[in-house]
């Protein structure tokens, strides 16, 4: 299925919407639905192959760049290879190859950009930007599925299903999965007002992986707030962020990285409602870079936002520290977050 033909998609998640409001769903369709559960993907079922399933799939990364006043939507197609090797847990060792986009030639400055985007962020796509069941039991409480039936992906057999959020403000996700294996063959992530963010589709799948060095990460995974806080030697003004604004979401991993050129470290937050995530990054000792603007002179708070259709993004200082809380576009609350966050670094300095 390409980008350009997924008025199909649009329509079903239309008709799921509706029914999703109303609450209510025809009594035939639920008894037609309980008699093929054991047969249809589940959240469980897309947990269970992410800690055990080996695979390799070569697929299509689009990323869709919004329309703005002065300029239409546009689309750029990354061709790339997924290699993952299970391990037991939802977070499987994996290697995310670069291989071209599609269209250009190689070496056309385009190329390159991307080429240099996949070296520096790749691991970030794929623990990221795709589709994923992060915890089994908290997005169980926070997602519901709906399917619509067999489709053909990568000439695989496999089931069309709708992971729709209970909160609106949340992205709502068309994935395909595989019928052998539980795999996602394809991904599309919708806003709230159903406007196509991206999508990641497999033209290849094999259920096997060879040899491959994963992708390499700077970062050290630690315990807690309180672990990666002493790695970084116990720096002044860090905070460790209450949740009141995102309650339905759940510390997932503590990473702690320093930078080998100029010696600072950084403390990366991920939380997760079991398929969304934001992140609280922390970092001591960086210049206020919003210190000369009138109102941070003058005593006031500064919060710098950015924000587009498929990426939220709020920044600010204290206390010597720099904050950033990141998140998907339509997760409009990273903004109370981020004042709360931005409250509790006040008092504690």
């Amino acid at each position: 299925m390409r980008l350009v033909c997924n008025s199909v998609i649009r329509s079903a998640l239309r008709a799921l919407a509706l029914v999703a409001a109303a609450t209510v769903a025809p009594v035939a369709v639920a008894v037609a639905q309980a008699d093929q559960a054991a047969a249809l993907p589940s959240l469980q079922s897309i947990d269970q192959a992410q800690r055990s399933q080996d695979y390799t799939a070569i697929q299509v990364r689009r990323f869709v760049t919004p329309a703005t006043p002065g300029a239409p939507a546009s689309v750029t197609s990354v061709r790339e290879r997924l290699e993952v090797a299970a391990n037991g847990s939802a977070k499987p060792t994996f290697a995310l190859t670069f291989l071209g986009v599609e269209g250009e030639p190689a070496g056309s400055p385009l190329q390159l950009k991307w080429q240099q985007t996949y070296a520096r962020h790749g691991a970030q796509f794929f623990a990221h930007g795709s589709f994923r069941v992060r915890d089994l039991q908290v997005a169980s409480a926070n997602y519901t599925t709906h399917d619509f039936g067999p489709v053909t992906r990568a000439g695989r057999t496999a089931r069309r299903l709708v992971v729709f959020p209970t909160s609106v403000d949340k992205s709502i996700w068309l994935v395909e999965i595989d019928d052998a294996t539980a795999v996602s063959l394809y991904a599309a992530e919708f806003d709230s007002h159903l406007n196509l963010l991206a999508e990641v589709e497999a033209v290849s799948f094999t259920d096997a992986v060879g040899t491959f060095t994963p992708q390499a990460s700077t970062a050290a995974a630690v315990t807690d707030f309180v672990a990666g806080k002493s790695a970084m030697g116990d720096p002044v003004g860090l905070v460790e962020p209450i949740l009141a604004a995102t309650s339905e979401y759940s510390l997932d991993r503590v990473e702690v990285q320093n930078d080998p050129l100029n010696g600072s470290w950084k403390m990366t937050l991920t939380y997760t409602d079991g398929v969304d995530q934001f992140v609280v990054v922390q970092s001591p000792g960086t210049p206020d870079a919003f210190a000369a603007l009138p109102g941070k002179a003058n005593g006031g708070a500064v919060i710098g936002r950015f924000r587009d259709a498929a990426m939220s993004a709020l920044v600010f200082w204290e206390g010597g520290v720099s904050f950033q809380v990141a998140g998907r576009g339509s997760l409009r609350r990273l903004d109370d977050l981020a004042k709360s966050v931005y409250l509790q670094a006040l008092s504690s300095n």
